[in-house]
C-alpha cells in the first residue's frame, strides 16, 4: 500500500497507532512492525495499552519535535 499525506495525516490525527497502521507508516511487515513497537513501548515512562503504540511515544522515540509535519 502507498502512503499518501491524507493517510498519514490520519494516522497520527489519532492518539494511539496500531500495529498495522505504525507498519504501514514505517513499511514494515506485520511481525516486524510488532518488534519494533515493543522496542519503542520499553523506551517509554507512558502507561501502556496492549497492541497500539501512543503516538507520543513514536515522537519521542524519533525525536521528532515539529509534530505539525504529521496533523493537522
Amino acid at each position: 500500500m502507498i502512503m499518501t499525506w491524507s493517510r498519514r495525516e490520519e494516522i497520527f490525527s489519532k492518539e494511539t497507532m496500531s500495529i498495522t497502521e505504525f507498519g504501514e507508516v514505517m513499511n514494515l511487515s506485520y511481525q516486524m512492525a510488532a518488534r519494533k513497537i515493543r522496542d519503542i513501548k520499553r523506551t517509554s515512562a507512558r502507561p501502556q495499552i496492549q497492541g497500539v503504540l501512543l503516538v507520543e511515544d513514536f515522537f519521542d522515540y524519533y525525536g521528532i519535535t515539529d509534530k505539525q509535519r504529521y496533523a493537522r
